[in-house]
């Protein structure tokens, strides 16, 4: 039986740093970016060593005590950080995988992420939308007016501007996904390591470079691509929202899978590490080609031809 006393001396400590942290992540110009990366540790290390009713209470005084020194403004930070700490150290006490952990974790933020969009419309009319479309409306324009300064231009410039600038607008949900991941991503992969070297059993990712998608991704990519052949898309219609940015995170997908076959290659060549590092960067400046490779990778089994004797 856990005792009482420790309990909430710990629950205390776990609040005050997770305040600290939390106000300063606001507060402080650059190291604050980096604070708040750490932000969900202290309610993590909570609920790995007390139980689950004791984490949520925990959580909800840390949201309390984040109020007094940084005010109804860092209550929506606190509680997405709070219960993002308590999933995380949930999933970590039921021995789920660091990839279920991740893929949880990007959910919950995702969806946090929107209730709170929704709230600001509601509650205090700001949508935060508007402004980035009245933003790259602004900035469409003026891109119109320098382009005019430097003389005659093809006719249809225009339309060109403006089709680029419609796509970019269709695509901010694929961005706002991929965005939130990557940040989840960048919470998860400290906030493991902190509570791995506190002497707790983490779970780690496979190898990056076993990443290996399903071959029904480009199934569902070739669909994409004759989407627009077969159906009459208009810009503004739900379709082309679903296809612009389904076929941006596909593309990404492809993109990680072709880095993950060099980095096997790199692997089975004994390459140094350096070397694969300048490797990635070329493969991700050379997009393009990269994206194609992992197609490919998905679809053959390369990897069994790499792995024979005379690449070794």
């Amino acid at each position: 039986m856990q005792d009482p006393t420790k309990k909430i001396t710990y629950g205390a400590m776990m609040s005050a740093l997770f305040t600290i942290l939390l106000v300063g992540s606001f507060y402080l110009p650059v190291i604050g970016v980096l604070m708040m990366l750490f932000v969900p540790i202290p309610m993590i290390l909570y609920r790995l060593k007390h139980d689950r009713t004791s984490s949520i209470f925990v959580v909800l005084i840390a949201m309390v005590l984040s109020l007094i020194p940084g005010g109804l403004l860092i209550l929506p930070t606190a509680i997405i950080f709070g219960f993002l700490g308590f999933i995380i150290g949930e999933l970590i006490v039921l021995k789920k995988t660091k990839l279920y952990i991740y893929m949880a974790s990007g959910l919950f933020m995702l969806v946090s992420l929107i209730l709170l969009y929704i709230g600001s419309i509601f509650l205090f009319n700001i949508n935060p939308i508007d402004g980035l479309m009245a933003s790259m409306d602004s900035v469409q324009q003026r891109m119109m007016e320098i382009f005019t300064l430097y003389g005659e231009l093809p006719k249809d410039y225009e339309e060109v501007i403006e089709s680029a600038f419609q796509t970019y607008k269709a695509a901010i949900p694929a961005l706002f996904i991929t965005s939130t991941y990557v940040f989840t991503f960048m919470i998860i992969m400290p906030s493991l390591e902190v509570v791995r070297r506190m002497g707790f059993d983490v779970p780690k990712f496979p190898p990056f470079r076993e990443m290996k998608l399903p071959v029904v991704t480009i199934f569902v990519y070739g669909l994409l691509i004759l989407l627009p052949f077969i159906m009459d898309m208009k810009v503004e219609s739900t379709i082309y929202l679903i296809y612009i940015n389904a076929t941006i995170i596909l593309r990404l997908l492809f993109l990680l899978q072709g880095i993950a076959l060099i980095h096997y290659f790199m692997h089975k060549m004994k390459l140094p590490g350096v070397v694969t590092f300048f490797t990635t960067v070329l493969a991700i400046l050379l997009n393009p080609i990269t994206t194609l490779l992992g197609i490919v990778d998905i679809g053959m089994n390369i990897r069994a031809w790499i792995g024979k004797d005379n690449l070794k």
